[in-house]
């Protein structure tokens, strides 16, 4: 164990602890700071960043033993709050950046450093910068967060308020207007909790999930062995499809439906835990409940699944191919069709029609076009 010393978030700590914990660990699990998030757990992802002297740091996989005596570190919780936002958080919130909102305290963080340094960046420069500290974001396709950080700087500089950024409605309705997510506020200040926020809030002896998941794209399953998971250290259950079907439920979960006049399937055709087959790389195929995370992983991946490999589809093209395997057994791969006709004018004045074909294969969308002139 190791003693140390931290402000953090303007407030000095005294912190024991063990010196391999990570500064994510300590921010999350003994703070309850859990506007730090832990994405990728392997430094990639830009979730877990907080600011350490002046710099920002990859807290998840940044160990205490590292951390210097007397470092200043700040999290979201520290750049603004929901009564008092920083002119990111707005931005951010203005923008439509705080969707899922998982990756938003990360990406501010990092802004903020940015424009503590380089108060009138470049388009390019920010984009370079969320770059080098490797912020990902799944919802947004970037554009947004660029936008947002340009316009806090703007705030920043005195050439805007704050109050400017934000939507003002003026009619009874809100649709196709810049309305602010509900839960964009909370999303933005690191106040929004997700499922690994929630556990650490959970009453002590609370059990621990991990999912024993499919290593590759489509498979048969031909058996499942629990044995050894089940008498590792901490284990208490692992479930598989067996066991819901015991208990008397359907191991289904409604998947895509549409319209119905479309769809080739009632929805149902997903399994919650796979037992016959594996759909795509990721499926869950047991859940292992423990007294700890870590011996719940363990366990986990001491899961024995035996599987006959089948051909895998990695686009959408491929999968709807006329000699490609059925996957899900008795429904077509393409299990929802539709097509719609619009017509555009092109700037050298032909008029077009666009024919647009949606369709829905596994978790994959294939959208084909085709362009028919017409006089």
């Amino acid at each position: 164990m190791i003693k140390k010393t931290l402000k953090i978030n303007g407030v000095e700590r005294i912190l024991i602890l063990d010196k391999d914990e990570t500064l994510a660990q300590v921010l999350r699990d003994h703070l309850l700071l859990t506007g730090c998030k832990i994405g990728c757990g392997e430094g990639h992802c830009g979730a877990c960043n907080v600011i350490m002297n002046g710099k920002v740091t990859r807290s998840c996989i940044y160990k205490m033993s590292r951390v210097p005596d007397h470092a200043e570190i700040t999290t979201i919780e520290g750049v603004g709050t929901l009564s008092d936002m920083h002119p990111i958080q707005v931005a951010w919130m203005a923008y439509g950046c705080a969707q899922c909102g998982f990756c938003s305290p990360g990406f501010i963080i990092s802004a903020k450093v940015l424009l503590d340094n380089n108060p009138s960046p470049t388009r390019e420069e920010v984009r370079d910068w969320f770059n080098k500290q490797r912020n990902l974001c799944r919802c947004t396709g970037y554009k947004p967060l660029i936008d947002a950080t340009m316009a806090a700087a703007a705030v920043m500089r005195g050439e805007m308020t704050k109050e400017d950024l934000v939507f003002k409605q003026t009619g009874d309705s809100i649709v196709g207007t810049n309305y602010i997510r509900p839960s964009a506020a909370q999303k933005v200040t690191g106040t929004w909790d997700f499922g690994a926020d929630d556990a650490l809030k959970m009453p002590s002896g609370t059990l621990r999930l991990a999912l024993t998941q499919a290593k590759v794209s489509h498979a048969n399953i031909l058996n499942i062995d629990t044995a050894e998971a089940e008498s590792m250290p901490g284990v208490v259950r692992v479930i598989t499809a067996k066991d819901i079907k015991a208990a008397g439920g359907t191991n289904k979960i409604n998947g895509l439906v549409m319209l119905p006049k479309h769809n080739k399937t009632d929805g149902f055709e997903r399994p919650v835990l796979c037992d016959e087959k594996i759909f795509q790389f990721g499926d869950a195929i047991a859940i292992v409940a423990a007294d700890t995370e870590e011996h719940a992983r363990a366990a986990a991946e001491a899961v024995k699944v035996e599987i006959e490999e089948l051909p895998a589809y990695m686009n959408a093209m491929d999968a709807i191919a006329p000699d490609a395997a059925e996957i899900h057994p008795g429904i077509p791969n393409a299990f929802f069709e539709t097509g719609t006709a619009f017509r555009i004018h092109s700037r050298l004045r032909s008029n077009l029609t666009v024919h647009v074909s949606l369709i829905f294969i596994l978790s994959r969308t294939a959208v084909m076009v085709t362009l028919t002139k017409t006089v």
